[in-house]
């Protein structure tokens, strides 16, 4: 039996709504699971690809991605490269080996599940302060709010500080300019007698960024256990503020910018699916204790982020050889580029049925077997994971619960084209959005408490008792 999953039960099919995405050419390879394949047939799991003037060597086989991924006695993760200096002075992103494990271990207990368990209260709280900014009377840049978004949240809940309304203002609007000047400085490196664009503008985005973490760390307010991040860092390099400083600045730009995309994204397809802004909002209610949401309570919300993710997460991965190696038959030389598909591979349609298809169902468990989400490598992979994809998961649920319940997004400009940012995690570019209040709820609309959510073709349902 087909089943539609673009319709609420009980309404007629909701059609894609306005914004039509329209990716780079460049992008579109990388997005194309056709290209895989008739690699993979023609020239077996490695085949040699241009990236721009650059000849890379593409990683079509699952087995020797993860290889790539995880080996770096061969290969050299792209945040260590000498071009990138400025950008993370040997923070945690630019350290490698020893160095970088040592240092991933320090911030370790900040992680803790049991930590983690009590964010969900706290970035609700947050979130709310944060969306009350938002006007509801003017088109939004949804790149630069949900980069104030996942700035604030980060800076409050991980890194337990404040930075002042400007502040976060600046670097919401200078994280673009950051993502962008650091691809740019990574693509170009081979050539450095071609100048990468908006270099000033890097360097003034740089220094709003040095604010922000001179504030992070005078307004930095310790756990009583010590083991908040910050702290922990401190801890680990007594009397050497700049290494500590060079950390915060790297967990700033890391942590905010997948954040960000991710949000930007839920945005875009909120936009495009507004039955689910009702879906989710009706889960947040439904919710042991709506005002203190924790992110196992929200299947439905987490399911819409992991579809993000799929459709629209970072397209490849990129290492360079150290040294001449052989992989999957071919010699690829010292120096070289190597790039891993990810995007084309979450599209394999093998693996997702309708893969083109924004589907959030096909996360949850009532479908059938859901994909597992490691397959996503939404965080990367081997000794280069994310150490904050656990912080990130018990995150952005919530987050998006919360903004669903608390603005109803609709796109400013419908029908218009919208872009995708050329930076290290894509972003929509030129995507404009009316956020406006939701309405209060009448209290005998809510779910019962202790009602169980059935979701059903892209929406929920409310069913009294278990099933």
């Amino acid at each position: 039996m087909d089943v539609d999953r673009t319709a609420c039960p009980g309404q007629p099919p909701a059609p894609p709504g306005a914004g039509v995405l329209a990716p780079s050419r460049a992008l579109r390879f990388w997005l194309n699971p056709a290209n895989l394949a008739a690699h993979l047939d023609r020239a077996g799991p490695v085949v040699r690809t241009r990236t721009g003037p650059a000849t890379a060597f593409q990683i079509n086989d699952r087995a020797l991605l993860r290889k790539v991924g995880s080996d770096e006695e061969t290969f050299r993760f792209w945040g260590p490269d000498p071009s990138l200096r400025d950008f993370n002075e040997s923070g945690v992103v630019g350290l490698e080996g020893v160095s970088h494990q040592e240092r991933r271990a320090v911030m370790r207990p900040a992680f803790a599940a049991s930590r983690l368990t009590a964010l969900g209260p706290s970035v609700q709280a947050r979130t709310r302060q944060l969306l009350a900014d938002l006007p509801p009377d003017r088109p939004l840049d949804i790149r630069v709010e949900m980069s104030r978004l996942a700035c604030g949240l980060l800076v409050s809940c991980v890194l337990n500080s404040e930075l002042t309304p400007d502040t976060l203002s600046r670097i919401a609007a200078a994280r673009s300019t950051l993502s962008n000047g650091t691809f740019w400085r990574y693509a170009l490196s081979p050539w450095p007698w071609v100048p990468a664009p908006r270099r000033r503008a890097c360097r003034r985005a740089l220094a709003e960024l040095d604010e922000a973490v001179r504030q992070v760390q005078a307004r930095h307010r310790p756990d009583p256990d010590g083991q908040d991040l910050v702290s922990l860092l401190e801890a680990a390099a007594p009397g050497n503020p700049h290494v500590v400083q060079r950390d915060i600045r790297a967990l700033l730009i890391a942590g905010m910018e997948t954040s960000a995309s991710t949000l930007a994204w839920a945005c875009y397809e909120l936009g495009r699916h507004p039955h689910y802004q009702q879906a989710l909002q009706d889960e947040a209610d439904a919710a042991p204790d709506a005002s203190r949401l924790q992110a196992h309570q929200l299947p439905l919300a987490a399911a819409f982020v992991q579809e993000v993710t799929r459709l629209h997460g970072i397209p490849f991965l990129v290492r360079r050889t150290r040294h001449q190696t052989c992989l999957g038959g071919v010699r690829i030389p010292a120096g070289a580029v190597v790039t891993l598909p990810l995007g084309a591979m979450r599209r394999d349609r093998n693996r997702y049925p309708d893969p083109d298809v924004f589907d959030p169902q096909r996360w949850l468990p009532h479908t059938g077997p859901p994909p597992a989400p490691a397959a996503l490598l939404a965080y990367g992979l081997g000794p280069r994971y994310c150490p904050g994809a656990a912080a990130a998961d018990a995150m952005l649920p919530v987050v998006l619960a919360t903004l669903a319940s608390s603005r109803t997004l609709r796109p400013a400009r419908p029908g218009r084209k919208i872009g995708v940012s050329l930076e290290l995690t894509p972003t929509p570019k030129g995507l404009t959005m009316y956020a406006t209040p939701c309405e209060p709820r009448l209290a005998d609309t809510r779910p019962a408490p202790g009602t169980n959510i059935t979701h059903r073709s892209g929406a929920a349902s409310t069913e009294s008792g278990h099933a």
